[in-house]
């Protein structure tokens, strides 16, 4: 399966390594919804042989993989091995819904866990979260770096699924970063945005059971221009 562009930031010495956009999630507020100029777009041109060559081009100490779900992508063993073996650098796939193991040498993990109950899973992403929840701990037990978000909805992802995930990471290692994420709107689904009070008590909720708690409340306008805003999201695209 081809990539579609590789992002570099010299600040960071790092790629990025897009797919195609493909994933087996249908979330009802997605935010490729959005449309955002951010997103994998367009044909996925990319071979193989040309993404290691790319990367082989560039001073890079880590190497991410985005794009859709990352793990759908049967290339991204041959890629990942290239990076960590041939080049020495940190591999991470840089968002997964966690319902598919990663290849060997990925280094690093962020999984998003949509939800705990599994009929909330369900209506949200129209599929069961048994696979998340038993990859997650998977991963974890095999040693990899693993950290894990959610996006906080109100009426949806709530208060008490907010804590039934960071009961269910703290059983595992209450060291393992979580992230809390405000939803932004997108059109056809029927829930709102949460204020900025309202995610900040989320994270206080998951801070009861989990030791690196870090929460966002990013508004459409803030995301269309983050690369502006924040240096971590400054790259340039070399292929």
């Amino acid at each position: 399966m081809p990539f579609s562009k590789v992002m570099y930031s010299p600040r960071f010495k790092r790629a990025a390594v897009y797919g195609n956009g493909q994933c087996n999630f249908r979330c009802r507020g997605c935010s490729y919804n959005l449309n955002l100029p951010t997103k994998a777009s367009g044909p996925a041109l990319l071979t193989v042989e040309r993404v290691k060559e790319v990367l082989a081009g560039l001073d890079v100490e880590r190497v991410h993989f985005l794009g859709g779900e990352p793990t759908l992508n049967p290339d991204l063993a041959e890629v990942a091995r290239f990076a960590h073996e041939e080049l020495g650098a940190c591999t991470k796939i840089g968002h997964s819904n966690g319902s598919v193991l990663p290849p060997e040498h990925i280094d690093a993990i962020s999984v998003s866990i949509k939800a705990f109950d599994e009929a909330i899973h369900r209506e949200y992403t129209g599929v069961s979260n048994a696979p998340v929840l038993a990859n997650f701990e998977a991963m974890y037990r095999r040693g990899m770096q693993v950290d894990a978000s959610t996006v906080f909805i109100p009426g949806l992802v709530g208060l008490e699924e907010i804590e039934r995930i960071a009961r269910f990471i703290a059983s595992l290692d209450p060291e393992i970063p979580y992230h809390i994420t405000g939803y932004v709107p997108v059109p056809g689904a029927p829930w709102r945005a949460p204020t900025r009070e309202e995610v900040e008590e989320a994270a206080e909720v998951a801070r009861r059971y989990l030791a690196y708690v870090t929460f966002s409340a990013l508004t459409l306008d803030d995301i269309l221009h983050i690369r502006e805003r924040d240096i971590r999201y400054r790259s340039v695209r070399v292929a």
